[in-house]
């Protein structure tokens, strides 16, 4: 059983490599963002947050992305802010954005919050698309 399993850890490591690390080395705090594409709009600050059970778009990002009507419907789900409060989503919406050459349909939940990002890509999209999220290397990984 223990060779088993270490055939399996051995087929299915994920190798990370100094030289691929920040000017900083290990000893960087940096949070995960990516930019993506939108239409023809870019949105920088991304957030790739896997501690997050949700996909979440500011208000704010909203109204400056400028996003019809019709791509939007009532949400009806009550969350949890990391600092403990409560909060209800305003809508949900599905946007098709670009990373690199891959489009992606994402769900989300719009909140009236203010954040320090426009997009939160949390454990529905990263579990959806099989992505790998490195914070110490900066980057994302796909099966």
């Amino acid at each position: 059983m223990v060779n088993m399993v270490g055939q399996i850890l051995e087929n299915h490591k994920i190798t990370l490599h100094e030289n691929k690390l920040p000017p900083e080395g290990f000893s960087h705090n940096k949070a995960l963002h990516i930019i993506v594409q939108y239409e023809e709009k870019f949105i920088s600050r991304v957030l790739i947050d896997g501690g997050s059970s949700l996909n979440i778009y500011p208000l704010t990002t909203l109204k400056r992305l400028g996003i019809g009507l019709h791509e939007i419907w009532m949400g009806n789900m009550n969350v949890k802010a990391y600092d403990g409060s409560q909060r209800a989503t305003i809508i949900e919406i599905n946007l098709h954005i670009q990373m690199g050459p891959t489009w992606f349909d994402v769900e989300f939940q719009v909140l009236d919050i203010s954040a320090t990002y426009n997009l939160l890509l949390g454990r529905p999209w990263i579990h959806a698309v099989g992505a790998v999220a490195s914070t110490l290397n900066q980057a994302v990984n796909f099966k």
